[in-house]
């Protein structure tokens, strides 16, 4: 059996080696601490930064000169949106592209030459992933791409080469963008043959009546 000396030596040994113990923790407590409130703030503000991204990307044709000012406030990068990390080029061609608002996006220093994860412009971007629709195509898909080029964009032969396969592949809406982009750099032989590949499916398909509105009724 323990005498009281004894008992009191062991209780003050547990208690030095708990407070011991207990300073040992505390770095590992606090650290835990620490990187916790980081992950809090990291999700917060990723949040809101996808939430602001978003709304950028629903505005398309409505985007406002005070919606840029306010994502450029809150470090939103105009040329990396989404989930799927696109220039606002991109989706803003979903609807008939304001000059005045590209204006004031290259002024407020967006680079329109930008390169995505796939090292393609938003020019190239377009071309191979936009999915338009016929009202996009018919009205104003032509006028978007000729801005484009007008900014200097410009589409590499890798990328002809790979639209021409999605063309082949049965991507009538392909064939119809490559047509409006030949048409829109002067080269109406290529313009009509790929505006002529649009409608292998069926003569009576929207979209070659699309190219045939404003491609094929030009040809000889």
């Amino acid at each position: 059996m323990e005498n009281k000396a004894q008992t009191n030596a062991r209780k003050l040994l547990q208690i030095l080696a708990e407070d011991k113990y207990k300073k040992r923790r505390a770095p590992f407590i606090m650290g835990m601490g620490v990187l916790a409130l980081i992950l809090v703030t990291y999700t917060f503000f990723s949040n809101t930064h996808k939430t602001q991204e978003s709304y950028l990307i629903s505005r398309a044709e409505k985007l406002s000169f005070k919606d840029i000012d306010g994502a450029l406030k809150k470090g939103i990068n105009f040329e990396s949106l989404g989930d799927q990390k696109k220039h606002i080029l991109f989706y803003l061609a979903e609807g008939p592209y304001s000059l005045e608002i590209l204006s004031y996006l290259k002024k407020s220093g967006v680079d329109f030459k930008a390169r995505n994860s796939n090292s393609r412009n938003s020019l190239e971007d377009i071309l191979l992933n936009l999915k338009p629709t016929n009202k996009n195509l018919e009205d104003y898909f032509y006028a978007n791409i000729s801005t484009l080029i007008s900014l200097d964009l410009a589409v590499s032969n890798e990328v002809i080469k790979e639209a021409s396969e999605m063309c082949e592949k049965s991507s009538l809406a392909t064939c119809l963008k490559m047509a409006f982009y030949f048409k829109a750099i002067g080269r109406a032989d290529l313009a009509e043959s790929y505006a002529t590949r649009s409608c292998y499916t069926s003569k009576d398909d929207s979209i070659c009546a699309i190219a045939k509105n404003n491609i094929l009724k030009d040809s000889k």
